[in-house]
């Protein structure tokens, strides 16, 4: 009779040891599972963050671009006769290359119909560069006006960019 009890604990003893060690492998591969999985969120989390910093500052460019501009074009708008316009319709130019620039970068972040408002923007502040000069102020104004609609809806754009995204 004594002898049962025995082989039952030598057989019990014999198998802790195998099922401690794959209960002990069993925890450190889930451990391992769970530090992969955190390590790729943060991977992901700081490579979102610096692609939503780098919209910014493009978006603070752009935001710049358009109001020196702005600025620009009223001044070419509000010449006299005896200026020459062809520096400043340069300079207008410059300033549109560079938003369109800016533009072209910041849309490939975006849907194709952002896309398009961004190139139509871009058209239009062209259009007016070249006619700020010669035109009255009042189909300035109307000119810009249309910009400026335009602007406000690229603004509201870079203000989406620049909420968190929750992962």
């Amino acid at each position: 009779m004594d002898e049962e009890p025995k082989r039952r604990r030598h057989f019990l003893s014999s198998l802790s040891l195998p099922l401690i060690s794959l209960l002990i492998a069993s925890l450190s591969m889930a451990s391992s599972i769970s530090q992969s999985y955190n390590c790729h969120r943060n991977i992901v989390s700081v490579q979102q963050n610096v692609l939503r910093a780098e919209n910014l500052c493009s978006c603070r460019e752009i935001i710049e671009v358009f109001f020196d501009f702005r600025l620009k074009a009223e001044e070419a708008n509000g010449m006299t006769d005896g200026a020459d316009p062809t520096a400043m319709r340069r300079e207008l130019k410059s300033l549109v290359y560079r938003f369109g620039a800016l533009g072209t970068f910041l849309a490939n972040f975006t849907p194709q119909e952002s896309r398009e408002r961004y190139a139509r923007l871009s058209w239009l502040l062209n259009d007016i560069a070249s006619k700020a000069a010669d035109q009255s102020n009042a189909e300035f104004d109307a000119k810009f006006a249309e910009a400026d609609q335009a602007f406000a809806t690229l603004n509201e754009d870079c203000a989406k960019c620049a909420q968190l995204v929750k992962i």
